[in-house]
Order: C-alpha cells, then structure tokens, then sequence
C-alpha cells in the first residue's frame, strides 16, 4: 500500500495559494518549519495530519526556489515548472465551492472529463486545474 505523504507546487505568491487551498480542503494555514518559513514557502495541512507527520500536506514554493543537494538554490523563473492537477473529494456542494472561488477570484466551472456527469474544477491562481469529484453529488450529463 502506498500513500500520499505531501506534494509541493512553486507558485508566484505562495500565501495566496495557500490560502485558496485551505478553503478549499477545509485546512489551515500553518509554519513550514524555520528553513523553509525563511524562503517563503507556506504549507497547508488538512485531512488527518497531525503535528510533526508528513501527511496530507501541501506545500506552495516561490517560483525561484528549488531544493538541491541539501540546499536551496536558486533558479530562473520558469524553469522545472511543472503542475498538471491534483483532485480530492468533498462534500461541499457546487454552490459553496463556487463561493469560496469568488472570495479568492478564481474560475470555477462545470466540465465533462468523459463521466456521465459533470465535475466541478476550478482553475487556481496559476491556472492549473483542480478537480473537485464527488460522484454523487455531480450533475448528470445530458445524453439526448
């Protein structure tokens, strides 16, 4: 079995990433450690995390700052920039995450992802897409 210890995105403004995603997730905000604190990385830990585990983290990177051989290095803008999307599930209808991306002014839509239904996504700060699935709460596409 495996699981899922954290996952990291470097973003142009971290505190506003980790914001929108704590809404989301219904997480908070908290310390990423002193290292990391000084070089503006901000985390966010939901689920079942608890104090001192690395588990069901997330953590929002300035774009130039990269880990490399036991230290921070520095890099150009762009580079090694590489995010697609991360999907939970939840029990937020479409309604509230539709408020929660007004309030952080962010798209929120409806699509088809080849299901019998549609899923809420939202488009975050940096445009990558975040999949909101709950299966039975979706909305039936329609086949006629």
């Amino acid at each position: 079995m495996s699981t899922l210890l954290h996952i990291s995105f470097r973003v142009n403004d971290p505190q506003r990433s980790a914001e929108l995603y704590a809404d989301l997730l219904d997480g908070k905000v908290v310390g990423s450690g002193p290292q990391l604190n000084s070089i503006g990385v901000r985390t966010v830990v939901f689920g079942d995390w608890q104090p001192g585990r690395l588990n069901d983290i997330m953590e929002f990177w300035p774009l130039d700052k990269h880990w490399s051989k036991g230290e921070f290095t520095d890099r150009t803008v762009g580079q090694d920039h590489h995010f697609g999307h991360v999907a939970f599930t939840t029990d937020k209808s479409f309604d509230q995450l539709a408020a929660i991306a007004a309030k952080h002014k962010v798209d929120i839509l409806e699509e088809e992802r080849g299901l019998p239904h549609l899923v809420p996504v939202i488009y975050d700060h940096e445009g990558n897409v975040r999949q909101e699935s709950r299966l039975e709460k979706c909305v039936p596409r329609d086949t006629s």
